[in-house]
């Protein structure tokens, strides 16, 4: 790589350079190779002086005519003779884009040699901005997705005496609105549990009878009211009288027995009415019998 001197604007680029960096000016191979050459025969000729740089280039301006002429003879990319400069005319600079890099660096007449930098921004940014899109469409998406999944499963804890149903809850949606009124449910279907279980162990009618008071809407409610007609009813049936059947009847009228207390009601009622009968007979008989003495 040898350093030329650009054949618009004058400054030192390099050889394998395809535009100017400073101007723009496209850069032909063939001339670039061409002025390497010459300016590799000048390094051989004129000793360094300060930084490497030559004479001619501390003093650009005493060959200049004779470097246009060399420029435009040598150089297979310029076909028409440049024209002449007048007093007073000058030669218009190309449209330079801004370079969002700072001063010399980007820089490219626009219309020439690809795309300028302000539309390569413009595309980059149309990029970005479709990315944002699709990853909020997505995380949209996926939250609607999750609020469902959450309806769901809290709509099936509505009943549920299964702490496993709410302690999975907790864990899946820790984040949710509903998440302290879960809880707090979660702690007193494990509290019912704890007192069932220790109730079907050794519980007595008494404590049946409380647990029913207390948790009015727990599904255990119905086995303990089961527990009780089955007790209530092994009673009346081992005490055999109106008097316990009736009670039985009145505290569990739709209980699973109630059929087997009406029939023992109506046995009941009929061996006391057949035991009446007997009874006044006897009586009679015994009334008669004083009477014929």
């Amino acid at each position: 790589m040898t350093m030329i001197k650009c054949p618009e604007c004058r400054h030192h680029i390099s050889s394998m350079a395809k535009a100017c960096p400073e101007c723009g000016a496209p850069i032909d191979p063939v001339w670039a190779e061409e002025e390497a050459q010459r300016e590799l025969k000048k390094l051989e000729e004129v000793p360094f002086t300060v930084e490497g740089l030559t004479e001619d280039d501390l003093n650009p301006n005493v060959n200049e005519n004779e470097d246009e002429t060399l420029r435009y003879e040598d150089s297979p990319s310029q076909t028409e003779e440049p024209m002449p400069e007048t007093e007073g005319q000058t030669t218009p600079l190309p449209n330079m884009s801004p370079s969002p890099f700072g001063e010399g660096l980007g820089v490219r007449p626009e219309g020439q040699g690809g795309e300028s930098v302000g539309s390569s921004w413009g595309k980059y940014f149309i990029l970005v901005a479709i990315l944002a899109l699709l990853i909020g469409a997505f995380y949209y998406y996926d939250y609607r997705g999750e609020k469902q999944r959450e309806e769901r499963a809290y709509e099936l804890l509505q009943g549920c005496s299964n702490p496993d149903f709410y302690e999975d809850f907790i864990v899946r949606f820790p984040k949710s609105k509903r998440i302290e009124e879960v809880r707090a449910r979660y702690d007193e279907v494990k509290q019912q549990q704890s007192q069932w279980q220790t109730l079907i162990a050794d519980g007595t009618r008494d404590d049946l009878q409380r647990f029913v008071r207390e948790y009015p809407t727990s599904p255990y409610v119905k086995v303990a009211q089961a527990r009780l007609d089955s007790l209530d009813w092994a009673d009346a049936r081992k005490a055999r009288t109106l008097e316990s059947v009736n009670q039985y009847i009145a505290q569990h009228p739709e209980g699973y027995y109630v059929d087997q207390a009406d029939a023992l009601r109506t046995t009941l009622e009929r061996a006391k009415a057949e035991a009446e009968a007997a009874a006044a007979a006897l009586r009679d008989s015994l009334a008669q019998a004083g009477q014929a003495e």
